[in-house]
């Protein structure tokens, strides 16, 4: 009876041990539920404030895009319509509806932006302020853009910069100019017509001081003239028109002839001419009477920046693919802070002026035009009271007769 009775007494000990486990257990589950439940409501709360952020951000970024003055066309990663602000849409007279999610080659579905679709099928890369005409009076500057992130490609950026007003006005400007220097250069030439008589004696012998002064009259007609063609050529470089007449030309001669209409100066100043012609130098496609500008206006600028008794070298290369000419001076130099703008319209160096006020300083500019409307490249180096050295290449093609 006894023993019954402890077995009795074991077995509710066990059950108060297994009660008092399963309430701590419980305890302890109802505590993790409670850490877990908080740990899921911070989650949350911190989704909800990211989520609210993103969309934030997103909506700043969708205000800034709209606001844009330039038109800007967003394509994602597969280069499909991803966004077009306003801008875009008047003026491309796009329909976003139809364009959203789809390949940019279909904004040539729109005429106005037909242009733009092909100018974009040529590829996207390397597309920078690429000019395009979309109608008469009408003119865009296209740029493309890759978006990278994280090193990865997520599509591109179409910026379409309207520039009708800027080509409008510059174009007005340029026929005025035109209009003005021609309408210049006719009483100039009479009025170097009758300072020739004059100088000649045509109306009787002049005294050694009308003399000089009719030399010095001359002189600065002459500086006129020049600068009346100079305007010209500018005007007609900025309206597209600069290579008038292209033939098969030996540029030797070409150089031949600019060294011998400087031979007065170059007696003048007892200056040193070194041509290394080279021979057997082969015919190019030239624009012959643009080219002698040029190689003129090195040799000027050479002639008019050396000292007296100085020293000229002119040479002439041509390798498999480029021919190149380079003019040598050991003059004043060009000023290291001024290098950047020599190829600009009316660029002139401090010292070149003190020497030499009367320049136009378009020249180089023109020759600039020139160059390039040939496919070469001009270039110089130059260091102050050292000299300066000019140079062009132009593209050899042996297979253009």
């Amino acid at each position: 009876m006894l023993d019954i009775f402890i077995i009795i007494i074991i077995l509710l000990c066990l059950a108060d041990i297994f009660l008092v486990v399963y309430a701590v257990n419980c305890v302890n589950k109802k505590n993790k539920l409670k850490k877990t439940e908080i740990s899921l409501t911070s989650l949350f709360e911190k989704s909800e404030e990211k989520r609210i952020k993103a969309e934030i951000e997103r909506d700043k970024s969708a205000t800034v895009i709209s606001s844009f003055n330039d038109g800007l066309i967003i394509l994602d990663e597969r280069d499909k319509i991803f966004l077009i602000n306003p801008e875009a849409k008047k003026n491309l007279g796009l329909e976003t509806d139809r364009l959203l999610k789809k390949s940019f080659q279909f904004l040539s579905d729109f005429q106005k932006a037909k242009p733009i679709a092909s100018a974009l099928n040529e590829g996207l890369e390397n597309i920078y302020r690429k000019q395009i005409e979309l109608e008469k009076d009408c003119i865009i500057e296209l740029s493309v853009t890759p978006l990278n992130l994280n090193k990865n490609n997520i599509g591109h950026l179409i910026i379409i910069h309207d520039v009708s007003r800027e080509k409008i006005v510059e174009r007005m400007k340029t026929e005025f100019v035109s209009l003005a220097a021609h309408q210049l250069r006719t009483p100039l030439s009479a009025i170097k017509w009758s300072i020739d008589m004059l100088k000649k004696g045509d109306f009787g012998k002049l005294t050694k001081k009308q003399n000089v002064v009719v030399k010095s009259i001359l002189e600065n007609n002459e500086r006129l003239i020049s600068l009346v063609n100079g305007l010209l050529d500018v005007a007609r470089i900025e309206e597209n028109g600069y290579l008038y007449k292209t033939a098969m030309t030996d540029v030797r001669e070409i150089i031949a002839l600019a060294i011998n209409s400087y031979k007065d100066e170059i007696k003048d100043k007892k200056i040193k001419i070194d041509f290394k012609k080279p021979d057997n130098f082969p015919k190019m496609m030239l624009d012959t009477e643009r080219i002698r500008l040029v190689i003129q206006n090195f040799i000027d600028n050479a002639i008019k920046y050396s000292p007296k008794g100085g020293k000229i070298i002119i040479s002439l290369k041509k390798d498999e693919k480029n021919i190149e000419l380079k003019v040598q001076d050991f003059g004043i130099g060009i000023p290291k802070s001024q290098q950047d703008k020599i190829f600009t319209k009316f660029a002139r160096g401090n010292n070149a002026i003190k020497i030499n006020a009367t320049g136009s300083g378009l020249g180089l500019f023109s020759s600039k035009n020139i160059i390039e409307a040939h496919g070469g490249k001009i270039w110089f180096d130059s260091k102050e009271n050292v000299g300066t050295s000019f140079y062009f290449s132009l593209p050899f093609r042996p297979d253009v007769k």
